[in-house]
């Protein structure tokens, strides 16, 4: 007979909102500010500024040495190129060369600057982005198993200190090449950082605290991203070194999370872990104000009675003896294949994820190119993200999960297009770009919710032990739509209104994916994959209420 752990009752025997659990999701929360860095501070530190060809003081002529000095030469300079034009026996001659000279720029020192990444290298800079993106998407693969099979903590604390060393090396380095290689390593190394502590996030308290505590977590993301163009503009005048430098001293103290950290009381229910569970409820219970043995004798880890009992007792004997009557299974990722409703479900998140991050960083990548200060519009991109989360924290639990995505979808489309359409208009006025921004940034609104509610659903269509790999397939999936944004930059420069009809078209076909997924609020997190029965409809019959 399958047994489901419910460690819901003992986390609200704990108190739902102890000191024990805040404790560790303050730091959680901390822990936040370097996890955005990595892809969204290339657009500070690979702005590319006004620049021209340098000066050219000697040309080559028919075989023969001319100076750009002379009267016979009159020479354009341009930012890619220089047009000469040479008068010598009445004839005239004009050619187009290249910038031999290397390049005049404007403004401190960025990533563009000092490896010349313009003109036909301009696409390298997208394409170190991307590399964060390709990185990414192997942490979300390598990592998230890792965390599922050896536990969160473990997987939260190595990868947290390897994404510190590597921002702070891509801040010394004096080659490119190595640089894009770290920064490949800093995408890795984040995704299995920042997923591992999200499940942590969630695992730390009952079914209904989980929306408002991952609402506040998404707040919390928003205004750590608010904090990339305030760190940015105050150092915009010195090197990209510095800002590099500063971004990864924002990660110092993760030499001590080791000690900070509490392991999840999930994976330690799911993993057998019945000594490190026991000791974990001790601890909070003490620091809760709670009595250990009160609470202990309220969490199910084993079927039999005297495994109860010696959960209470201190004995470990007899716990040991009855494993064989426990249910934790230990599935493989391959699990979700197996499973055709389980697929399915998976399939459309594994969507919704892709255009989510694709339009969300394409947005946010180019905000350097709308009118206005870029710094500015960076900001407003992530500070307008609040408000769609103080939505979605009063929608999803009313409404439901996906009601609520769809319609953030809806808004993100509609914007989106709109915004598109008027950029179309051949009489554009400043009051025609101000309603394009203010719709472009409605989208991102639109979009920012979406990202927040998908996050919250995605955990809750896994059971435990499938939940990280889950999770880390999904983020897979937007690490592809991710891999592409940066990309969106040098599609905006040349059709301007193009990202804006994509990121908009793919946001409302999102909408209509949502009729397929099952409903997940107010359900409390499965343990085994017997607990997924009642989220699907099968055979034509409706799920169980």
């Amino acid at each position: 007979m399958a047994i489901t752990h419910d460690v819901d009752e003992v986390l609200r025997s704990l108190g739902k909102y102890g000191r024990f659990q805040i404790f560790q999701y303050v730091y959680n929360q901390i822990c936040l500010l370097p996890v955005v860095f990595p892809v969204l501070i290339f657009v500070f530190i690979g702005n590319i500024p006004n620049f021209r060809c340098r000066d050219i003081s000697i040309i080559t002529w028919n075989g023969e040495e001319i100076s750009t000095n002379s009267s016979d030469v009159q020479i354009q300079y341009h930012k890619c190129d220089v047009t000469v034009q040479v008068n010598q026996s009445n004839t005239v001659g004009v050619s187009q060369l290249s910038c031999v000279n290397g390049y005049d720029y404007e403004g401190p020192e960025t990533v563009v600057t000092e490896w010349n990444l313009v003109c036909n290298r301009e696409g390298l800079g997208a394409m170190s982005t991307t590399m964060v993106m390709v990185g990414q998407t192997l942490g979300a693969s390598l990592f998230t198993p890792m965390a599922d099979k050896y536990g969160r903590k473990v997987m939260v604390y190595t990868t947290f200190i390897s994404m510190t060393v590597c921002t702070l090396l891509g801040a010394i380095v004096p080659w490119f090449a190595v640089f894009v290689i770290l920064r490949f390593l800093i995408g890795a190394f984040q995704q299995g950082f920042g997923l591992s502590l999200a499940a942590l996030c969630i695992e730390l308290f009952p079914a209904e605290c989980r929306g408002p505590m991952i609402y506040i977590t998404c707040i919390v993301w928003s205004l750590s991203i608010s904090s990339i163009p305030l760190l940015t503009y105050f150092l915009r005048n010195v090197s990209w070194r510095y800002t590099m430098l500063a971004a990864g001293l924002t990660g110092f103290h993760c030499i001590g999370t080791r000690w900070i950290l509490e392991e999840s009381p999930r994976w330690l229910v799911a993993n057998n872990k019945t000594k490190e569970l026991r000791a974990w409820i001790s601890r909070a219970a003490k620091c809760n104000g709670k009595k250990p043995s009160a609470i202990l004798e309220l969490s199910n880890v084993n079927s039999s009675l005297n495994a109860v009992k010696s959960l209470i007792g201190g004995g470990d004997d007899e716990l040991q003896n009855s494993k064989d009557h426990t249910t934790n299974e230990t599935y493989t990722f391959l699990e979700i294949f197996r499973k055709r409703h389980i697929l399915l479900t998976s399939m459309i998140v594994w969507i919704v994820w892709f255009v989510n991050s694709l339009t969300y960083y394409g947005i946010f990548l180019t905000s350097g190119t709308m009118t206005g200060n870029r710094f500015l519009n960076f900001f407003i991109n992530g500070v307008i993200e609040i408000p769609s989360l103080f939505v979605c924290m009063y929608t999803a639990n009313r409404f439901g999960r996906k009601k609520t995505c769809a319609v953030f979808h809806a808004i993100a489309g509609i914007s989106l297009v709109l915004s598109a359409i008027l950029l179309t208009l051949r009489d554009r006025t400043s009051l025609i770009d101000g309603f394009s921004a203010f719709f472009n940034f409605m989208g991102k609104f639109g979009i920012s919710g979406s990202f927040a509610t998908i996050f919250l659903y995605t955990p809750e269509i896994y059971p435990t032990n499938l939940r990280s790999a889950g999770y880390g397939m999904a983020s897979a999936a937007a690490r592809i739509g991710g891999m592409l944004s940066p990309f969106t930059t040098m599609f905006a420069a040349w059709i301007q209104w193009g990202p804006g009809v994509v990121f908009g078209s793919l946001s409302i076909v999102v909408c209509i994916l949502f009729l397929w997924l099952p409903e997940t609020s107010g359900r409390e997190l499965p343990t085994n994959l017997e607990d997924l029965t009642d989220f699907y409809v099968i055979k034509g019959k409706q799920p169980k209420k």
